[in-house]
């Protein structure tokens, strides 16, 4: 029995000596193999990280981060992705390892609720370069799970050469539209894409309409008020504008900025994404103008947008994915992307440098700004857009008004019992 026991512990030691490391191995002065110690470095972070950029911007994206690599070392792949196409994917890429570690969204939305992203570590010395409100955009019952590139709202866009002065009231709108309509020719004197609750929704709020009750910053999510007398009156409105056939009904974005291009068309209504293209098409004949005023005295509430870079809930490497964050939203990143874009910044020293100030195309879009609103930062917004674009559309076809918006109320407050509750 003991020689038993001999033999086995002989080969037990065998056994760790060849499965030890190589003794011919330099050694650093920790002790250490040098082929350990450069494991540990590549362990300490990561050699690559990967971030979904929107589809057109890509090419200007990856221009920034090679500054990025050039200081850190670290790679970083730009994969061009659909903004709208995100949530979605990032739910099924995320979990398999396949996700971003930054990805680009217009708001936290149902990003939290959903457990999409994680809370960033930033220091308020770096929170506080942002513009106002555009970090409250990408935060969540006090914890902030993005940094804002890009601030955005409405604006209207009008062709001097159709029409010499912008509009200041709707019933000038009206006019220009009723002046320069030709449906038959592909001529309009006003055309936007009326069934997207985005662009629609400022008419309701600019007669007093809002998504959920509001008081002191906190939203109940439980007192809608897309079917009030307010929104009522803004849908009306709209509702006007296809019944004098100055807008087609299932008029898209798209065609309304090609028949604007070409110049077909006296006013239209869209964001600073479109500018460099619009500027490109029309030259000096181009004007901008904050939306027109509302009978009621008031004018339309756009949206505040705010579109950043979030942190994915998947990513190995928060704290690396946090500074590349910081890296694409300093002032030197913005403002190669305000040059490559347009999109204006989220960084208070670029909106009042005079390069934004002199610019009279972006003057229309800085007072709108003053006009316009945060999207109410709760995960149950999410629930209004589809039940909205649908009641916009029945609504452009000539459904009865307050009907239509009591139907997607309902439809709305259905979802939000069954998802955010």
């Amino acid at each position: 029995m003991k020689k038993i026991s001999t033999l086995m512990l002989l080969l037990l030691l065998m056994l760790l000596a060849a499965c030890g490391p190589d003794r011919d191995e330099e050694t650093n002065d920790n002790g250490e193999s040098d082929t350990d110690a450069t494991e540990t470095t590549e362990s300490d972070g990561p050699n690559q990280l990967k971030i979904w950029a929107p589809n057109d911007q890509s090419s200007d994206i990856e221009n920034i981060v090679a500054g990025y690599t050039e200081e850190t070392g670290i790679e970083v792949e730009v994969v061009p992705f659909a903004m709208d196409e995100q949530e979605e994917a990032i739910s099924l890429d995320g979990p398999s390892g396949n996700g971003p570690d930054l990805f680009f969204q217009p708001g936290i939305g149902s990003l939290s609720i959903k457990g999409l992203v994680q809370p960033m570590e930033v220091d308020q010395e770096v929170l506080d370069t942002y513009s106002e409100g555009s970090v409250e955009a990408l935060s969540y019952e006090g914890e902030i799970y993005g940094l804002p590139a890009v601030v955005e709202t409405l604006a209207l866009y009008y062709n001097k050469n159709l029409v010499p002065e912008a509009p200041e009231t709707v019933e000038d709108l009206a006019n220009i539209a009723e002046e320069l309509t030709n449906a038959a020719n592909d001529e309009y004197g006003f055309l936007y894409p009326a069934t997207d609750f985005y662009y629609s929704f400022p008419f309701m709020a600019g007669y007093g309409a809002n998504i959920f009750a509001e008081e002191n910053d906190v939203y109940n999510i439980d007192e809608i008020g897309l079917a009030s007398e307010e929104a009522v009156q803004g849908g009306e409105l709209i509702q006007g504008w296809f019944t004098n056939n100055y807008i087609p009904t299932g008029i898209t974005q798209d065609v309304v900025g090609g028949l604007f291009s070409d110049g077909n068309v006296g006013a239209i209504i869209n964001g600073p994404w479109a500018l460099t293209e619009m500027r490109e098409a029309l030259g000096e004949d181009l004007g901008t103008a904050p939306l027109p005023q509302l009978e009621n005295g008031q004018y339309p509430q756009t949206f505040l947008g705010t579109k950043g870079w979030m942190l994915s809930a998947y990513t190995e490497y928060p704290d690396e994915a946090t500074e590349l964050a910081i890296y694409l939203t300093n002032e030197s990143s913005l403002q190669q992307y305000f040059d490559a874009t347009g999109e204006m910044p989220a960084k208070s020293s670029i909106l009042s440098s005079p390069q934004v100030q002199d610019d009279p195309l972006l003057t229309g879009f800085g007072t709108q700004l003053e006009r316009a609103k945060p999207f109410p930062p709760v995960p149950a917004l999410s629930a209004v857009w589809d039940p909205m674009a649908d009641a916009l559309t029945f609504i452009t076809e000539g459904e009865d008004v307050g009907a239509t918006l009591e139907g997607a109320v309902e439809e709305i407050q259905q979802d939000i019992e069954m998802n955010y509750k």
